[in-house]
């Protein structure tokens, strides 16, 4: 097939995803003929394990994408980007339960290793090779760049040897990148250890491994679908906390389940940017996702690998299928979300809401209690079968909890309830607040001490919303939510102001700000209003140069985010031990900073507003 016979279009497409099928296979190739390193700190080393990197990080976007894509293409259906990669979560889910479920009998690794390789074979025969036509239209794959933008940051701020100071875990395999008590980014990675090691969910491994908790206190879908990924490159899990020393690609698999978490977690950019292409067309999509793609906290949340932003790509879809009247199918895949992390369900007032009283109607008219039923229904049978899995183990009343708590005292009375919570919501509104007011605070202080006032500092981007969405940009966000406030009430007091006041009562873990405890989907959800708002306006902050600045801007505080508190505690750009990788890793975050800021500056009214409607339309 000659690139005359299939276009100029769909030839550049097929050779960057034929590019992207070659480093996958050699993904495979090195996890059987060459195991990584477990200890080798040599350039040669470092070098392979730069090429490891690169391949993992490929072998993860190409199964995640790659069945949509190819049965999109097959069955010549419409179907947004932002479903097309439930298919390869499927099969990634699939295929770990079967190496689970046959590892008495045949190696976890070989399984993996063997479906990651038939799936890559009928992906080249039944895509890559057969279709003549662009798999991808021309406004799918520009979010895609943006989104491997983000992807790539991420990966280099993973690669990056130095932590901050205090860093929890630091020096080990599942360093955390962060200061704090959060060990949450490596709890998914427990599912890849026990399906390795043929390991029971209740067995004294596992129990082990998730005590205070259980299986069923956490989703087990990312671990799950993490897991092909960690055995088929090489990965060979302890069956011990994964506290081995850390070097740029770990034998113990755990880069392997980073790469992968940090792709499952773009999938969250991908919805925002097909939700908001259905609610305002193409224009809004784009805006919206160069805001999300410059957002600190989002960004963070990539490279932090807890599964929450997973499960918030889940409650966005979820909200795709409420505007368009599908309150079953919204369910389920809130459901889904659920088994991702039950933070997911923090969205159902939202979502609620907007089934009983849709976008475009009147509120308080008519309300949709069929829609609202459906909806829980879906909920419902995801709730009832993780009950029934689990049996008499099942155990999830912690997160209730927190309704009555106001840490560190389970059982306030009401003074302090009501104080702990307002002083959350200030950490929360307020930029410098948490510095100055919370400093003592052991949720965002080293174990056992207190880190310095940089260290402070920095957790604003992560905890409270002014510094999460870069602090210049912050008041223009006010702006924005005011003025869509005013066009659409309704809307926006749903998604926007319920969600919120909802988990500022239900929070009570820690009083340092509400972001990272479960705003995911809510952050996101902001970036959809204000990029529709602008769409309506006509996108009045790109006709200006100096908040165009502003909004370009915001790629550097990526960089802020990523190196600031390390540099400002370590006070060293490079560890002599890994000073390839290092550079690499830099060199990477520098770049793609360097692309997201250049697209975000380009994008001026002329740029963004003629869009071609794509291939793959939702019906209004």
């Amino acid at each position: 097939m000659t690139a005359e016979a299939i276009g100029p279009a769909a030839s550049r497409e097929r050779t960057a995803l034929l590019a992207l099928w070659g480093l996958a296979v050699l993904a495979l190739l090195l996890g059987v003929a060459a195991e990584p390193s477990a200890g080798g700190h040599g350039l040669a080393e470092q070098a392979l394990d730069l090429v490891r990197i690169a391949a993992t990080a490929s072998l993860a976007v190409i199964l995640l994408l790659g069945p949509g894509v190819v049965l999109r293409a097959l069955a010549r259906r419409e179907a947004g980007l932002a479903f097309l990669p439930l298919p390869g979560m499927a099969l990634l889910a699939a295929v770990a339960g079967l190496a689970w479920a046959l590892a008495g009998a045949v190696a976890p690794q070989l399984v993996c290793t063997l479906a990651a390789a038939v799936t890559l074979g009928l992906l080249l025969a039944g895509g890559l090779v057969q279709q003549r036509g662009e798999l991808l239209g021309r406004e799918e794959r520009r979010c895609l760049l943006v989104v491997g933008c983000v992807l790539g940051l991420a990966i280099g701020r993973a690669l990056w040897s130095l932590g901050p100071e205090g860093e929890l875990y630091g020096g080990t395999v599942s360093r955390t990148l962060a200061v704090g008590d959060r060990s949450d980014s490596r709890i998914s990675f427990i599912l890849p250890q026990l399906v390795a090691h043929g390991s029971g969910p209740y067995d004294g491994l596992a129990s082990s491994f998730f005590a205070p908790y259980n299986f069923s206190s956490r989703g087990p879908l990312p671990g799950l679908t993490a897991t092909p990924l960690v055995l088929s490159t090489g990965g060979h899990p302890p069956a011990s906390l994964p506290e081995q020393p850390w070097q740029p690609f770990d034998a113990q698999g755990f880069m392997a389940y980073r790469l992968a978490m940090m792709t499952f977690a773009c999938t969250a950019f991908v919805s925002l940017w097909d939700l908001t292409r259905r609610l305002a067309g193409h224009a809004a999509a784009r805006f919206a996702l160069l805001l999300a793609a410059t957002t600190p906290f989002l960004v963070h949340e990539v490279w932090f690998t807890w599964p929450k932003l997973f499960a918030a790509s889940f409650v966005l879809l979820a909200a795709i299928c409420v505007i368009e009247a599908r309150p079953l199918r919204a369910g389920l895949l809130t459901g889904l979300g659920y088994l991702m992390h039950p933070v997911a369900l923090l969205s159902l007032p939202a979502l609620g809401l907007l089934s009983l009283w849709p976008l475009r109607e009147p509120p308080w008219r008519r309300p949709r209690i069929r829609r609202l039923a459906l909806l829980a229904l879906g909920v419902g049978v995801f709730l009832l079968a993780w009950r029934l899995l689990n049996g008499d183990h099942y155990t999830q009343s912690g997160f209730l909890e927190y309704l009555g708590q106001a840490a560190p005292e389970v059982n306030p009375d009401l003074q302090h309830w009501l104080s702990f919570r307002i002083k959350s919501t200030a950490n929360t509104l307020l930029p410098l607040l948490l510095p100055l007011a919370s400093a003592d605070n052991g949720a965002i202080n080293v174990a056992g001490g207190i880190s310095p006032p940089s260290i402070h500092f920095f957790f604003q981007y992560w905890t409270g919303l002014p510094f999460g969405v870069a602090i210049l940009f912050f008041p223009l966000l006010l702006a924005g939510l005011w003025r869509a406030g005013r066009l659409w009430p309704w809307p926006v007091l749903a998604t926007v102001v319920v969600p919120f006041a909802a988990f500022a009562v239900y929070w009570g873990g820690s009083s340092t700000g509400m972001l990272r405890e479960g705003l995911q989907a809510w952050v996101l959800t902001l970036l959809v209003v204000v990029a529709c708002q602008q769409s309506r306006d006509g996108f009045p902050w790109l006709a200006s140069r100096p908040i165009r600045a502003i909004l370009a801007l915001r790629a550097a505080s990526l960089l802020v985010v990523a190196a600031g508190p390390a540099l400002a505690t370590r006070h060293s750009l490079l560890d002599s031990t890994f000073a390839l990788t290092d550079v690499a890793a830099l060199a990477t975050m520098l770049g793609f900073a360097g692309c997201l800021a250049a697209m975000v500056w380009s994008a001026s009214p002329k740029v963004v507003l003629p869009c071609e409607t794509d291939r793959y339309r939702a019906a209004k």
